[in-house]
């Protein structure tokens, strides 16, 4: 026999095996049980005790996990269990959710994490199962929070976008959305013009005549149901596919994908007749609007300004011939 042997046999001479074993069962972190093959607690550690409950571990022996949680819970858990003694294989890291009944009052509910092992004896004989658990409930309480701050600043983050794209006015998408979309859409087409398709869209600028008189002679509150109104008709008058802007003061913009200015103009010639039909009403009186438009399709524009400023100049020559 080997010095270090003889040291430790002489060492553990007046411990039993089983002494031993439950002071180690007794005193790890992680709590310990042994089940038979009927599930039911055969040893466990003080920590497996404590976490149901209990002051000592031999108030548990004989009894099974259905005396803690729901039937259903506990018929799920002996499932794994039995799958792990008929196969004789491990199941390790099962995270489960389980609602505690009976003395574990003051924490109604729990996050375990358990690893099942079956328990052989020296014949090869399957005799049950022993498990290694940890109580994970105050890590998952934990990541719950970190989810439900995630979750507020993601909505905060979309409000904040929300915000910074739309005009609060009308609800329509403002400027500086328009210009990012413009610039957006040249990429995008871009792309599918350079595979050989002849794909495209019609950035539209229009404005409402005499707006500027009619909000000063009626004040800006009548002035925004104004703005409300045309908002509301340019959307009725568009696809799912088009986008809806209000680019300045009495300013909007239609941004109208594969549509070439032909289609643009009967688009625009549709809004009209809806302008026409469908009167403002004001205090029960009538008000006819009317509106200029400019219109620049995307050819072969080297940025966004430049196809935006070609629809400018389409509506500045618009109001030149009204006289506007």
């Amino acid at each position: 026999m080997k010095k270090d042997d003889a040291f430790s046999k002489d060492f553990f001479k007046d411990f039993s095996k089983e002494s031993l074993f439950r002071v180690l069962l007794n005193q790890v972190d992680h709590s310990v049980c042994f089940k038979d093959n009927e599930h039911r607690y055969v040893l466990c550690s003080s920590s497996f005790a404590r976490l149901l409950g209990y002051k000592t571990p031999d108030e548990l022996v004989g009894k099974k996990l259905d005396d803690f949680v729901s039937e259903e819970e506990s018929a799920a858990h002996a499932e794994v269990e039995d799958r792990v003694m008929e196969s004789k294989t491990p199941v390790l890291n099962l995270e489960k959710f389980f609602q505690i009944s009976g003395k574990r009052a003051t924490v109604e509910t729990i996050w375990l994490t358990t690893s099942i092992y079956p328990l052989i004896d020296q014949d090869g004989n399957v005799r049950g199962t022993w498990s290694i658990t940890r109580d994970i409930t105050e890590e998952k309480s934990t990541e719950q929070k970190l989810k439900q701050k995630d979750k507020l600043c993601d909505d905060l983050n979309a409000k904040i976008h929300y915000l910074s794209t739309v005009d609060e006015v009308t609800g329509l998408y403002n400027r500086k959305y328009f210009e990012e979309i413009v610039k957006r859409n040249m990429r995008l087409f871009s792309r599918v013009r350079g595979r050989g398709y002849s794909a495209g869209f019609t950035v539209v600028l229009m404005d409402i005549d005499q707006f500027t008189k009619f909000s000063a002679e009626h004040g800006p509150e009548s002035g925004d149901i104004v703005l409300q109104y045309i908002a509301d008709i340019l959307r009725s008058s568009t696809r799912c596919a088009d986008d809806v802007f209000r680019v300045g003061n009495d300013e909007f913009a239609l941004i109208l994908s594969d549509t070439a200015l032909s289609g643009a103009k009967t688009l625009t010639s549709r809004i009209n007749e809806k302008l026409k039909k469908k009167p403002l009403v004001i205090d029960e009186e009538k008000y006819n609007f009317t509106m200029c438009y400019g219109y620049s399709a995307y050819e072969d524009q080297l940025d966004a300004s430049e196809l935006i400023q070609d629809a400018d100049q389409s509506l500045f020559e618009a109001r030149k011939k009204r006289g506007k």
